[in-house]
């Protein structure tokens, strides 16, 4: 494409830390730039490579990114090696700010963060205040009773259908036997050993005081994963609350969890994609409130939307 310029990086402590800084190639770039990294262990591209999409995109709008891996995962190693995943992964989000601060003087970031990138990016924002708006997808939710009994009967009634079925079916009944070590964590390898409700204390405590900040928060949810939705389900008793009236919150019935489909990359991308671009160029147009579980994706060029 000839409207960005794309270049690869390496920095951090020792250049541990590789990366893709994606820049508008006719403009300067907006004083806000846009993070992305892992979900989970996946490569810093995102799931069906959605991150770049979301990168060129972004680039042909005016919004310079970084898309990067944390350390020790994909192309990164290790910044340092400290049990705690959360802290590292932190580390190597300050350090890709770093980065950018440095090659374009850019102070301030949008980050937008997938499944278990959520917690990092929440982390790195209640402790550094570079980071100005968060676009989190399917991180944490709190369903309540009548939401949790409905996603099991739906999944239920759809599960014996699945080609998938026979094979979980078996690898259920493995998991159970006595002594079976068949689906058992490896040590250290993205395990969440928290309870629900210490999730629930850590969230409501971390969202107020980003709010209190005032970073912008997105938070969206897959139809895939969570199933349905009513006024806000995925936040449980947490939606009522004052301070997460203001958050732009969207159940997006039509995307799965990792974005498989070209109707879902197109809805992921115009949402986020949107989002991004409004708080990255700082127009102080006012945040949008709640969207429609579902509508038709305005169009994105192929090449971005193309599995």
């Amino acid at each position: 494409m000839n409207d960005m310029t794309q270049t690869p990086v390496c920095f951090g402590p020792g250049n541990a830390l590789m990366g893709m800084l994606t820049l508008p190639a006719q403009r300067v770039p907006a004083p806000v730039a846009c993070l992305m990294f892992n979900m989970g262990a996946n490569h810093r591209v995102g799931p069906r490579r959605i991150n770049v999409k979301l990168a060129h995109l972004l680039a042909a709008r005016g919004v310079g990114s970084l898309r990067f891996d944390l350390g020790g995962i994909g192309d990164s190693e290790a910044l340092d090696t400290g049990p705690d995943l959360q802290t590292r992964a932190v580390h190597s989000l300050q350090a890709a700010m770093d980065l950018v601060q440095r090659m374009q003087g850019i102070g301030q970031f949008a980050t937008v963060a997938m499944c278990s990138g959520v917690e990092h990016a929440m982390s790195a924002a209640a402790v550094d205040t570079r980071m100005v708006a968060l676009s989190l997808f399917d991180g944490f939710a709190f369903p309540q009773r009548r939401t949790r009994w409905e996603l099991t009967v739906r999944r239920a009634l759809a599960a014996p259908l699945h080609p998938s079925f026979p094979g979980k079916a078996r690898r259920w009944v493995l998991r159970h036997l006595p002594g079976s070590t068949v689906g058992k964590p490896l040590p250290g390898y993205f395990v969440d050993r928290r309870p629900p409700n210490v999730n629930a204390i850590w969230f409501e405590a971390t969202m107020k005081r980003l709010v209190e900040r005032e970073v912008a928060v997105q938070l969206l949810y897959s139809g895939s994963l969570h199933v349905c939705d009513r006024d806000r389900d995925q936040l449980g008793a947490l939606r009522r609350e004052p301070f997460m009236q203001g958050l732009q919150y969207e159940f997006m019935r039509d995307v799965d969890h990792t974005v498989c489909t070209v109707k879902g990359q197109q809805l992921f991308l115009q949402s986020v994609g949107d989002w991004v671009v409004e708080h990255c160029l700082a127009t102080g147009s006012p945040q949008r409130q709640d969207r429609p579980a579902t509508g038709t994706p305005r169009a994105i060029p192929a090449t971005l939307a193309a599995p």
